[in-house]
């Protein structure tokens, strides 16, 4: 018999787990865990025993499952497009959920039914939702796919989209901005971002040059970023972005 309100758990549960209307005269207890995390989930078991003067302990037990909601992140689409065959393959997933998000795609507003969903287990115990579609896409066409996921504990749905179609470069970002009362300086890190629309798929392929040759040995190429480390004055000059997918290409210089 616990005093109301009294914890008496170890390790993951210390300090959050208690006893409520833990009074024998109410015939009922409730057990309260605060500050819930994904490692509650689980079957939980109340076990009643009544004693009595010269007769045996009775014991009665009842059980319940307790799932803790975990929103899981929103969703991505990663893409592989076939040119010989024009098929456009996507995958949207949701990761680390608890239950798994289900995902749902439409093409041009109108929902596709022919997706294939799979979930996965991470090593963390979180649950990867997984849809992947394909679609033959004709010359001249530029649909948009959207994957839209959906959760117990969303406040809404959250969704992503992408259009086929061929990159084309809006600007070259500097990062830090250069003004005239800040101009960049040498062994400043200085980044630059080759900046398409977003959402095209194919994923483009982005190339750097500088002055109309290599980018600079001190430099490294992430994604659709060119970093350069300690930047040198041999450094300035012109800076190229050439976005390529299967659907066409595109350049910009800053």
């Amino acid at each position: 018999d616990y005093d109301e309100g009294t914890a008496y758990a170890y390790g993951l549960y210390r300090n959050r787990a208690s006893l409520v209307n833990a009074n024998a005269d109410q015939l009922d207890a409730s057990l309260r865990l605060t500050n819930l995390q994904f490692t509650d989930n689980g079957t939980y078991e109340c076990v009643a025993v009544a004693r009595g003067s010269g007769v045996a302990p009775q014991e009665e037990a009842v059980t319940m499952e307790l799932v803790a909601w975990v929103a899981p992140n929103d969703p991505i689409i990663t893409d592989d497009y076939n040119p010989n065959t024009n098929n456009l393959t996507l995958t949207c997933t949701a990761y680390s959920g608890n239950p798994a998000a289900t995902l749902t795609w439409y093409r041009d507003g109108s929902r596709i039914y022919n997706d294939s969903i799979e979930v996965f287990t991470s090593w963390r115990g979180y649950l990867d939702a997984q849809s992947t579609i394909s679609a033959i896409v004709n010359t001249g066409q530029s649909p948009t796919f959207q994957c839209v996921a959906n959760h117990p504990a969303f406040t809404s749905s959250k969704s992503v989209s992408v259009t086929l179609g061929a990159p084309s470069v809006s600007a070259i970002n500097i990062s830090p901005t250069p003004t005239m009362e800040e101009p960049l300086l040498e062994h400043d890190d200085v980044i630059l971002t080759c900046m398409t629309q977003d959402g095209i798929v194919p994923e483009p392929v982005y190339e750097w040059q500088h002055d109309g040759g290599p980018a600079p040995a001190n430099a490294q190429r992430y994604g659709n970023q060119l970093k350069i480390f300690s930047a040198q004055v041999e450094d300035s000059g012109t800076y190229t972005c050439t976005a390529t997918n299967a659907m066409g290409t595109d350049t910009g210089e800053v």
